[in-house]
């Protein structure tokens, strides 16, 4: 065999190799396997020592789980909470998920480390309390389930208040060039409102003196369907740009609802009205 066909050879078999190793490269790789979401058990206890507690004031310890969305709890309010306690040897000695109902409970009826831990928290968000025994039952606990001088954690889930008007002096209200003003709650992710669509939504109506007047969520429970264009103007201005999935507060001055005629009783003449508006469709 000659130099030259030695070298041809050669030359082929680098070229085999190197296509071989780009058909080796441009196949797929395996895909992994999905990774099992490992299942939180509701009634297990925090552990006591993890780094995310953070300390508060005489002793009281937080861990929030999750930041809810909407208005901050404050110090004199109801609440609607799912809660768990534990002592600190992992016995469970109250719970609301066990009876499978929310409780409500005032806050200034409750021991001490609520009424310091939960304000601030919002709708929809969980947040963990360790609480010293002189913000809990103090020297004497609660026979039998509590003993004395016993430190309590808890895990508590907010929720609000459907029918409770916002807060009209809230900061996160943003006024229109038109008088009418906004406040996103919730951004959605979907299809996008467009002027003169057709809604399907979830709202609640306020008059200014906080009487609901009209609830998709009261009787019904049921979104409903709407045509932007038969409503009144400030719901034909504002809720264009919201996403499905989003939730938006209007306040609308009564040029832009009901004007001065009003419109039953709830709704007196030049009536300025608060609206929570949850877009769950759009066409």
């Amino acid at each position: 065999m000659t130099q030259w066909s030695i070298a041809l050879v050669l030359v082929l078999g680098l070229l085999g190799m190197s296509q071989a190793q780009e058909s080796k490269t441009d196949q797929p790789k395996p895909k992994d396997p999905p990774k099992e979401v490992p299942k939180v058990d509701p009634y297990k206890l925090p552990d006591p020592d993890a780094k995310e507690w953070k300390k508060q004031a005489d002793g009281l310890e937080t861990w929030d789980v999750k930041v809810g969305e909407g208005d901050e709890i404050k110090k004199s309010e109801t609440v609607n909470i799912h809660y768990t306690g534990w002592l600190l040897d992992g016995t469970i000695f109250d719970s609301s998920r066990k009876r499978d109902k929310i409780a409500s409970f005032p806050l200034d009826r409750l021991i001490k480390g609520w009424q310091v831990g939960i304000p601030g928290m919002k709708p929809g968000g969980v947040r963990r309390l360790k609480i010293p025994y002189q913000l809990a039952y103090g020297e004497d606990g609660k026979p039998p389930t509590i003993p004395a001088k016993a430190m309590l954690i808890f895990e508590i889930e907010l929720f609000g208040d459907p029918f409770k008007m916002p807060d009209v002096k809230h900061k996160d209200w943003k006024k229109l060039d038109n008088g009418i003003r906004t406040w996103d709650v919730k951004l959605g992710d979907g299809e996008v409102v467009k002027p003169g669509a057709t809604v399907t939504i979830h709202y609640t109506g306020w008059n200014q003196k906080g009487v609901v007047f009209d609830s998709s969520k009261k009787g019904r429970g049921e979104p409903i369907t709407f045509p932007l264009g038969n409503l009144i103007k400030g719901w034909q201005l504002a809720v264009p740009g919201m996403k499905i999935g989003g939730i938006r507060r209007l306040e609308l001055p009564p040029e832009f609802a009901y004007g001065p005629q009003g419109a039953g009783a709830d709704i007196p003449p030049n009536a300025t009205l608060i609206f929570e508006i949850e877009v769950k469709g759009t066409k």
